[in-house]
């Protein structure tokens, strides 16, 4: 009989955590692309963070005019710094420069974002009757530049996507007697949807950058594993760190664009290899 107590305890404990989890508001890494086949593998000396762009009919929020731009400068800002206090912790130090600022040439690293969706959504719904009412949305297309040419050279794309969650609000208390251990997480989301918001999903937008530029890091043996973060991907738990490059991943890795086809009766040579197959040993 205790046994079974024991695992009815378990159960009913392995339940709340994934409702809790489930419900939680939250940005993922989409895609992350290779854009040349062999991209950097140094720490850069320096990251440079130009102000993201936007995709102007996909910013949905209730201003306009004047007050708009004032949001969208404000918006630029805050991504900028956030991403700019990161990325020393498992990249390289970070300075924020105009978008028509000149460049050094040497070991440093460019970033450049858009923010492909703005959805701004209602705080009082989100926190009051959920379930996906008043939603929030932020997605950002961000490209990686070296910059040890003449001419920036892009070799990394990552792609974020996430929001507020569709869980159920403050009413979903009142369901307790019907819904059990589920009503337990409506009082939180109740208090994440009135705190969440574009202010929460642009730090949360950061972190997952900045995760997915460290596991880049360690993948191209630049950094040991133990210094590494993984970034949170769309339906997998835990977050888990990328395979290193010298490990043979045959279709894991992506690089765009694809390396010519091979000519018939001729073999390429590859003395170094690239990122979908790198050389043995």
């Amino acid at each position: 009989m205790r046994t079974g107590l024991v695992k009815k305890i378990h159960l009913s404990a392995t339940t709340v955590a994934a409702l809790l989890f489930s419900s939680c508001a939250s940005v993922s890494v989409k895609d992350v692309v290779r854009l040349e086949p062999n991209p950097p593998s140094r720490l850069p000396e320096k990251v440079f963070v130009a102000p993201f762009t936007f995709t102007q009919n996909e910013l949905r929020v209730d201003r306009g005019g004047d007050s708009l731009k004032t949001f969208q400068f404000g918006l630029q800002e805050f991504m900028t710094k956030n991403l700019v206090r990161r990325l020393p912790k498992y990249v390289a130090p970070a300075k924020a420069v105009a978008s028509t600022a000149p460049l050094p040439q040497g070991n440093f690293w460019l970033i450049r974002g858009n923010f492909d969706r703005v959805y701004q959504g209602s705080r009082f719904l989100r926190a009051v009757v959920g379930l996906g009412s008043g939603a929030t949305l932020m997605e950002t297309t961000v490209v990686v530049y070296e910059l040890s040419g003449p001419k920036p050279k892009p070799f990394l794309r990552i792609v974020t996507t996430g929001g507020s969650n569709i869980s159920p609000g403050i009413l979903g208390v009142a369901t307790f007697f019907i819904s059990g251990p589920s009503a337990l997480t409506s009082l939180l989301n109740a208090v994440d949807g009135a705190r969440s918001g574009i202010t929460f999903d642009t730090i949360r937008t950061t972190r997952e950058l900045n995760a997915a530029l460290s596991e880049y890091l360690y993948q191209r043996g630049t950094i040991p594993y133990k210094k590494a973060a993984g970034p949170k991907r769309i339906g997998k738990f835990p977050n888990r760190i990328g395979l290193p490059d010298r490990v043979k991943m045959h279709g894991t890795l992506t690089v765009e664009p694809l390396p010519p086809e091979p000519v018939a009766g001729k073999t390429p040579a590859q003395p170094g290899g690239n990122a979908e197959h790198p050389p043995a040993g």
